[in-house]
């Protein structure tokens, strides 16, 4: 069986794998970045860089139920740029790129100002990094001097403004690639993605972490994550986004020719497997890095790798948007497959969960009499999955495709 080899080329840049860590508390210290790298990651994106520095470094996290010990869902945060300013932080770029020279420093930056986005992008090349991020989606907002109307709001929620400052960045860049990082909080995705390359970017990242608010503190009625009693909107990152991180990138494959890298929800090699599927020839991760540590690349790297030789693929480019042909409109899927729900008496505990999913959720197929034995009425059953889904024993219950 021959080894698959994971190199990739994303907008020109080679990456000894496609795995690169996403702008975050991870990559807010040389120390850190150099950790990663000895792990194995094959880049990173510093931690947004900014005039300004940062305020409130806070995340908050959302879990699978309230009790200790229950699975990480989510992270919300309002850690929005790097302490450290630009100046210090191009001496760090520098120091990383006489050290791992085969190893990739994006430098993610945010500006108030065309000449804050242009400074920054020459002030970072001259530094020495690989690539820039033009970093236009924070959830909190991103102000451009100027336009006043955009307060509060995402560069990227507008074409415009989306075009306007990739540009201003492109055009400060002499020898190195820029690409832009977007939201998923927008009508028409494919729109902003289009501005993106009309500014003349050599690619797109996609998502951004997605704004929400994460609750509230019963006590004091603050949002979550809290400062001194208040609260803001907050980006979501994690598991709970992937489902739109996928979608998103979905939606702009073929709309635009320059390569997308995927973000939002990887925590393992199917995970990535699915974002190179769909389109995406690079991978960042986020999250998954921050709740599992530095060597979750090996797990990635040896899980992608087998996957590939066993199914005959030898380079992560050969998979790049093969899913794309499987995505059609609900109105051109197939109404006459019939699906029945099947479940393994052996191995059902007789909780019941399925019988009240199906009573109060679905369709009243399941019936659970004295013997708590749960049976499914075929008469009624349209294989919509819900019983599958609640039932807490792995393969306890499946979906039987049935003659029609």
């Amino acid at each position: 069986m021959t080894k698959p080899d994971l190199n990739i080329d994303f907008a020109g840049v080679q990456f000894i794998n496609p795995f690169i860590i996403a702008a975050s508390p991870p990559t807010d210290s040389r120390e850190m970045i150099a950790r990663a790298f000895e792990a194995g990651w094959a880049g990173v994106v510093i931690k947004t860089v900014s005039p300004v520095g940062n305020y409130s470094p806070l995340v908050f996290p959302m879990m699978a139920g309230w009790q200790p010990g229950a699975n990480l869902t989510a992270l919300h945060n309002i850690d929005l740029l790097s302490d450290k300013l630009a100046d210090e932080w191009m001496e760090d770029v520098a120091w990383l790129k006489r050290r791992f020279p085969q190893q990739r420093v994006i430098v993610s930056i945010v500006g108030e100002s065309e000449s804050d986005w242009r400074q920054l992008v020459q002030q970072s090349e001259q530094a020495g990094a690989d690539m820039i991020e033009a970093s236009i989606s924070c959830p909190q907002g991103s102000m451009v001097e100027g336009e006043s109307d955009v307060d509060g709001w995402m560069i990227s929620q507008d074409a415009r403004l989306t075009e306007k400052v990739t540009r201003w960045s492109v055009e400060a860049a002499q020898h190195i690639p820029v690409y832009v990082k977007i939201t998923s909080g927008v009508t028409d995705i494919r729109q902003i993605a289009r501005a993106v390359e009309r500014g003349g970017a050599s690619g797109i990242c996609m998502i951004d972490s997605v704004e929400g608010i994460m609750g509230l503190d019963l006590a004091t009625f603050s949002p979550l994550p809290s400062v001194r009693g208040y609260g803001s909107h907050s980006g979501m990152t994690g598991r709970a986004i992937k489902p739109i991180g996928l979608r998103c990138v979905a939606d702009v494959v073929g709309t635009v020719k320059i390569p997308i890298a995927g973000v939002g929800g990887i925590y393992t090699w199917r995970d990535a497997l699915e974002y190179l599927l769909l389109g995406a020839s690079a991978l960042q991760v986020c999250t998954g890095v921050m709740h599992k540590g530095f060597g979750l690349i090996d797990q990635l790297l040896n899980g992608m790798g087998r996957w590939m030789a066993e199914n005959g693929y030898e380079r992560p480019s050969q998979l790049v948007g093969l899913a794309q042909p499987r995505i059609k409109g609900v109105e051109e899927l197939s109404p006459r497959d019939r699906v029945l729900s099947r479940i393994d008496l052996d191995a059902c505990i007789h909780c019941g969960l399925c019988y009240v999913a199906c009573r109060d959720g679905a369709h009243m197929a399941i019936r659970f009499g004295e013997e708590r034995i749960p049976l499914v009425d075929e008469e009624r059953c349209v294989g919509c999955g819900f019983c599958a889904s609640v039932c807490p024993v792995p393969a306890c219950i499946h979906m039987e495709l049935v003659d029609a």
